[in-house]
């Protein structure tokens, strides 16, 4: 039966390509092995099939003998000897299945050869088939077998119930040789169909554990090349994957470590809280042997659900070398800008023009020149103007043409290419003109610069190239240049310290930041801003030290801060930092206000009879505020120069008083 030519098996979908196709080791004997012997040709092109004609020990020694030599992917077994493979072997079995229509045509021929059919299975009688035959009277009697040493056995229970034609599985070639022998034709219980089938699952399971071990492969070389130390568990801390750096800081073989608990292996990195939470926790700084590590513990999860957790390790060192590595090539190649324009604070008509100024500046490409006197915010407006500006996503280079001697600021600007002098650093350097292609070079302190570094300034500006030391071609760029200084340009010109035409190159655009002396109304309010930013990190209350800074205000009434904003962050400082001699018992100290600060002393004073309103009851100091806004027609920068007291003082005073 069934020696008819099978029709073609359909080509499988190929989803993944591998390097061999995949290894499939068939074992069956006899008729079952002629089957697969002659379907196997029909797969040649997707699959490589081998036979082997044992069963049970025999076919396990079989198949191992083939793995050693090079991997089998899947094995194609029937009944009783495949599941005996699948017990013995760590390789996937696909079992030729006896389907219901296959049973009852290997059932119909037997019938047609003798009214007594028997039915041989490895997994035991059918209730079904009992009930069928019951009803239908179709004389089928069952039998079973366990393994090879049943085989004698069945065969005598077969012969003493009369069974003219027996339908068996399993065993299949032997047990049929031996009915045979015995006077008992056999029919084979499987179809081509069905061996076909059995095929074609396992070309496919082939092809799919191809794929999850190349997929492992790929995770592990990943893995492999990865500094960190990496472990993955499952829901029971079992460890499925990790990496050799992760094996050397376990101080264990990775190979030995596979299937192990983690927490057992080491307590420290236990997962179990990861695995209950859920969540990801903060990073952890911890103590493994003799080492200190940064680790990171998550869950892993798969289509919605946690299917393990994830433990890295990495070494402080490694961090630290690559925080210095970033650091490094941001001041090279230009960290964005901190500042907006807002930033420049004050609402005083200075404060305004300049921000509105600025903002004009912003709208073109044209060079700007930012002059004012030391600490009144000439860079926080150059960064301003360049987050304002079309650049703003692009780089912010600063230097200072003070700092640095003429060579070294030259090399910093224009750069150098490989062996230029001696001592060049090996491939050369990039110049910060050249870093800030497509954004802003700050020159600060550009009155300092060397003349000599002038006239490769002016070129760059005109030009719109720069040529690096050493080398014979210039490299284009196009960025924007903000200028700052503190110093007369137009007196230095006239003295020949500065050249007339890159003062005019310079100086397209031209905002002046005034000093603090000028913008009297804002220095409460930027105080008041700066004490808000420090009093915490001070250890102080800020509405302790808002009176603190009310007091100073006033000794400071009527001083001239010539050091700006950048003299008035030092009060604030030194006011915070002096805490504790400044106010021993809690109370301000105005005697020691003036001894910390001696500045206060060269302050024009107010009229005595207006400067304090200390003594004075709540009514009567409410009384006498009023009076004075009322006087001077509600000018509030007026009414603190006759009380002398700060704005922030008025304010509370107004605010005191309910008015």
């Amino acid at each position: 039966m069934n020696d008819a030519a099978p029709p073609p098996i359909r080509p499988l979908p190929q989803p993944f390509v591998t390097q061999r196709p995949p290894r499939i080791v068939a074992v069956a004997r006899h008729r079952l092995g002629r089957v697969l012997a002659r379907l196997a040709p029909a797969v040649a092109a997707q699959a490589q099939v081998e036979l082997v004609a044992h069963a049970f020990d025999e076919a396990v020694d079989a198949v191992r003998a083939l793995h050693a030599r090079a991997p089998v992917d899947v094995i194609v077994a029937a009944g009783a000897s495949g599941e005996w493979l699948r017990r013995h072997l760590d390789i996937p079995v696909v079992i030729v299945e006896v389907r219901g229509f296959d049973l009852m045509r290997a059932l119909a021929a037997a019938r047609a050869i003798s009214p007594r059919v028997g039915l041989v299975s490895f997994e035991g009688p059918s209730e079904h088939l009992a009930q069928l035959d019951a009803l239908f009277g179709m004389g089928i009697a069952q039998f079973s077998y366990r393994g090879p040493d049943d085989a004698p056995a069945c065969v005598q229970a077969l012969r003493a119930a009369g069974v003219g034609a027996v339908v068996a599985p399993g065993l299949v070639s032997d047990l049929a040789e031996q009915a045979e022998q015995a006077g008992i034709a056999s029919v084979l219980m499987y179809s081509d169909d069905a061996v076909r089938q059995a095929l074609e699952d396992a070309i496919h399971l082939a092809r799919l554990g191809r794929a999850e071990r190349a997929r492992h492969e790929r995770l592990n070389t990943v893995l492999g090349q990865l500094q960190d130390g990496v472990v993955a568990v499952d829901l029971h801390q079992r460890i499925e994957a990790l990496n050799p750096a992760m094996a050397e800081l376990m101080g264990v073989p990775a190979h030995e470590l596979t299937g192990r608990v983690l927490g057992d292996v080491e307590p420290v990195l236990d997962l179990g809280a990861t695995l209950r939470l859920r969540e990801a926790p903060a990073d952890e700084v911890l103590q493994l042997g003799a080492r200190t590590l940064v680790v990171r513990r998550a869950p892993i999860v798969e289509a919605g659900e946690v299917t393990g957790a994830l433990l890295v390790c990495r070494d402080p060192a490694v961090i630290q070398r690559a925080d210095r590595h970033l650091r490094a090539n941001q001041r090279q190649r230009g960290a964005p800008a901190r500042y907006r324009l807002e930033a420049f604070s004050g609402e005083s008509p200075a404060a305004r023009r300049v921000r509105e100024l600025a903002a004009h500046c912003a709208a073109s490409d044209a060079t700007v020149l930012i002059v004012g006197e030391s600490g009144t915010g000439k860079e926080l407006v150059a960064q301003g103007i360049h987050t304002a500006s079309r650049r703003a996503t692009q780089p912010f280079l600063a230097v200072n043409c003070a700092a640095l001697g003429e060579s070294l600021l030259e090399s910093e600007l224009f750069g150098y290419e490989e062996g230029a002098f001696t001592g060049a650093r090996r491939g050369g350097k990039t110049g910060l003109v050249e870093a800030a292609h497509t954004g802003t070079l700050f020159l600060d302190e550009i009155g300092d610069m060397p003349l000599a570094l002038q006239t490769r300034l002016l070129r760059v500006l005109q030009e719109r190239e720069v040529l690096r030391l050493g080398a014979t071609a210039a490299v284009p760029v196009d960025l924007r240049v903000i200028a700052a200084t503190h110093a007369d340009l137009a007196a230095q010109v006239e003295r020949g310290q500065f050249r007339r035409d890159l003062y005019y190159r310079l100086a397209v655009l031209r905002v002046e930041t005034p000093p603090l002396r000028e913008r009297a109304d804002d220095i409460a309010p930027l105080a008041a801003e700066l004490l808000a930013r420090r009093a915490g990190k001070a250890g102080v209350a800020l509405a302790q030290a808002s009176r603190w800074l009310d007091a100073l205000l006033e000794v400071a009434a009527g001083y001239g801060w010539p050091g700006n904003v950048r003299e008035l962050e030092n009060f604030v400082e030194r006011l915070l930092g002096c805490q504790g001699y400044l106010a021993p018992a809690g109370d301000l100290d105005r005697a020691r206000l003036l001894e910390v600060f001696p500045e206060c002393t060269q302050a024009r004073p107010a009229p005595l009879r207006d400067r304090v309103l200390k003594g004075a009851g709540r009514d009567a100091e409410a009384r006498r505020v009023r009076e004075v806004l009322q006087s001077v027609q509600g000018d509030q920068a007026q009414a603190c120069a006759v009380l002398g007291i700060s704005r922030s003082t008025l304010w509370r005073r107004l605010r005191d008083a309910g008015a």
